[in-house]
């Protein structure tokens, strides 16, 4: 009995029923109905019907598919965004995020390059003086994956700086809510992603 109920007490713990799982022990006898276990069945037999009731729900609803989680963003984009993301301020925090990405570009641009015009960082172009460009690491820029790729990239920091720093800048646009902030920070993450896999091209 002692055995099975520590392994219940430890499924319903992970189950994220805590309150739940403090009630599955042994306590001295008579104090739960007479039985040092009464207390715990009752539990158990609870977190079954909880169980139960997810089953029934998945079956309803259909899988959840996978979730995104914050902390597993791009560090330069989350490190940004955290203490304001965890106070509240979702507005504030795609912002300041947003000029992390900004500030991460604008490492190899120059602080002369900004907003949207970062974009120009993966053009197909050849780098120029005072110009130089990423390249996405294993992709000839030539070919026509690597074209593609590199003409994404470039749509997406424009689209990172055009709709979503730009917007949220804006008085007129209204606050963003936990979970399309979210989507916001995760643009912001992909596009620094690119970043990561690429390397600096300067003019010879």
């Amino acid at each position: 009995m002692r055995a099975r109920t520590k392994l219940a007490h430890d499924v319903i713990f992970a189950m994220g029923e805590d309150a739940l799982a403090e009630k599955v022990t042994e306590h001295e006898e008579g104090m739960y109905g007479g039985h040092p276990f009464s207390q715990a069945r009752v539990a158990i037999v609870e977190a079954m019907a909880i169980l139960s009731q997810r089953e029934e729900l998945a079956e309803i609803i259909g899988p959840v598919g996978p979730r995104l989680v914050a902390s597993e963003l791009h560090p330069v984009i989350w490190g940004a965004a955290a203490a304001l993301w965890d106070d509240g301020h979702y507005r504030a925090a795609v912002q300041t995020a947003a000029t992390a990405l900004e500030g991460l570009l604008q490492g190899f641009a120059g602080p002369a390059v900004a907003g949207e015009g970062l974009g120009g960082l993966f053009s197909v172009t050849d780098p120029v003086p005072g110009s130089p460009r990423l390249r996405i690491i294993g992709l000839d820029v030539a070919s026509r994956t690597g074209k593609s790729a590199h003409e994404g990239a470039a749509a997406l920091v424009r689209g990172a700086f055009l709709a979503v720093r730009n917007l949220v800048a804006h008085p007129g646009w209204p606050d963003p809510g936990p979970r399309e902030a979210l989507e916001m920070l995760a643009t912001l993450s992909y596009a620094a992603r690119f970043v990561d896999l690429s390397e600096s091209a300067e003019a010879e």
